[in-house]
């Protein structure tokens, strides 16, 4: 690890030191060609103004447009500022389609004068992804990819994919098209490169390989390329034509994304965006408002049934006695019900990202598998709790009395049942939520903890007015 920060260290020093003394040198992308894109355009945005301009002045536009993918958005923001809109146009109109669509949408405004200042056939084609919804696997496609028609040899093939791979990111894969860009087909790299030169393409392409449209669900498309293992997934429209590719790198951005976006709502917060540099209290406040004022409401219902509890556990001595002996228990059956409702929370979620196609047959097996963890569960701790109350009896009274050995049970019981039920619930709710189309992530961890309070109290409140109460009172 040490040597890895010395290299890096080693790295930065030796770029700075090559912009310094060459930034109007016309060879400083020879000069640099030897260390990685990511290292120099991290380098990069710790000069002063002059330096970044006079770099990207000097540098050629695909250069440039390379080094400004590896940035992240707001460093990207800080050097198209720098550079000016004019010259911004242009190297933005020279990225990756996706990246392209990034930046200029982080832009807002800004982007939008960019995006104006761009030729009309890349405009078009900037704005047909900007379009589609975050959601859509349309808004993350690329251009950067090779295609060939069937009707040419082997050689000719190769031919084409050496003169144009310099244009494009992504040449594992080529796709075949007619000439009206209708998809027929793919052949890999290695495939072309050992097939006979006089081979017919045509005799040589695939045609069963999976396919998505622009509108499909991104985290279907990203599972579906986890399941298929393909480094890549053609995107057509409704006519079978190709309107680009999803690529890994993609899929790694989208499964990020899909993650942050799952965890916090699982948090009970509406907002994903953390920038430390750009947020405000005010933003802050309004991201997790929203959850705090539901899960607010859904407490009330708490405090209202131990509102109704009280006027029975208050009645005389005794009540009251077991009013404060319930008491101490209550915490920890709140908390391990809300525990293992978040457990089955988890696990449900999980299976439903991992399974897309609702299998019926397998649901009611994941659900009984579940409703016989929370029976286990519910057993384990309730005999664990049982024998705590009356280890703490015995210690502390060095008797157990009938009245203590019933609240024992009564208590055990208690929370067998409250984990029971909090178990089913947890996996029930992202059932539920997915089948009225919400995402069920947002059966945040909050949400699952006070719907579980809610049950728990009542189960709890309930048994103990029953079974106990009577004894207390006489």
């Amino acid at each position: 690890m040490e040597e890895l920060i010395e290299r890096s260290v080693e790295f930065t020093a030796d770029i700075t030191t090559i912009l310094q003394e060459n930034i109007n040198n016309p060879n400083l992308e020879t000069l640099l060609e030897e260390y990685h894109l990511y290292d120099i355009a991290k380098v990069l945005t710790d000069f002063p103004e002059d330096i970044i301009k006079a770099f990207f002045h000097t540098v050629s536009i695909e250069f440039a447009a390379e080094i400004i993918e590896y940035l992240d958005e707001d460093d990207a923001t800080y050097i198209i500022k720098v550079i000016g809109e004019i010259d911004s146009a242009k190297i933005i109109a020279d990225m990756d389609l996706d990246d392209a669509v990034d930046i200029l949408k982080y832009l807002k405004k800004t982007g939008m004068r960019i995006l104006k200042q761009i030729e009309p056939i890349r405009r078009k084609e900037i704005l047909q992804v900007m379009l589609y919804d975050e959601d859509e696997i349309g808004a993350y496609l690329t251009d950067s990819y090779l295609t060939l028609q069937p009707n040419i040899t082997v050689k000719e093939a190769m031919k084409q994919v050496v003169s144009n791979a310099h244009d494009v990111d992504y040449i594992s894969i080529i796709y075949i098209v007619d000439k009206n860009n209708l998809l027929l087909g793919f052949i890999k790299l290695k495939d072309l490169i050992i097939a006979r030169a006089d081979e017919q393409l045509s005799d040589l392409y695939k045609t069963r390989f999976p396919r998505v449209y622009p509108t499909d669900d991104k985290e279907y498309v990203a599972s579906l390329m986890q399941e298929t293992s393909e480094s890549s997934i053609p995107v057509i429209n409704e006519d079978g034509k190709m309107e680009g590719i999803i690529t890994h790198d993609d899929l790694m951005d989208i499964i990020s994304l899909v993650q942050e976006e799952d965890y916090t709502k699982f948090a009970a917060l509406s907002d994903v965006e953390i920038n430390l540099s750009t947020s405000n209290l005010r933003k802050s406040v309004k991201s997790r408002l929203p959850w705090l004022s539901i899960l607010l409401g859904l407490s009330m219902i708490t405090s209202i049934i131990l509102s109704f509890f009280e006027a029975n556990l208050s009645l005389n001595p005794g009540s009251r006695l077991l009013a404060s002996k319930l008491a101490v228990y209550l915490p920890l059956i709140l908390a391990m019900a809300g525990n293992t409702g978040t457990q089955s929370l988890a696990v449900m979620i999980r299976y439903l990202t991992k399974n897309l196609d609702l299998d019926i047959t397998k649901i009611k097996k994941h659900i009984l598998r579940e409703f016989k963890t929370g029976v286990l569960q519910g057993l384990i701790i309730g005999i664990l709790i049982f024998i705590m109350i009356n280890l703490t009896n015995l210690i502390i009274y060095q008797v157990i009395s009938r009245p203590n050995l019933i609240y024992a049970i009564v208590t055990s019981g208690s929370i067998f049942i409250a984990l029971l039920v909090s178990t089913t619930l947890g996996a029930l709710i992202p059932l539920i939520m997915t089948r009225f189309k919400i995402d069920p992530a947002v059966a945040s961890g909050p949400f699952i903890t006070t719907i579980s309070d809610i049950i728990t109290l009542s189960i709890y409140y309930s048994m103990s007015l029953l079974i106990l109460l009577p004894l207390y009172i006489n």
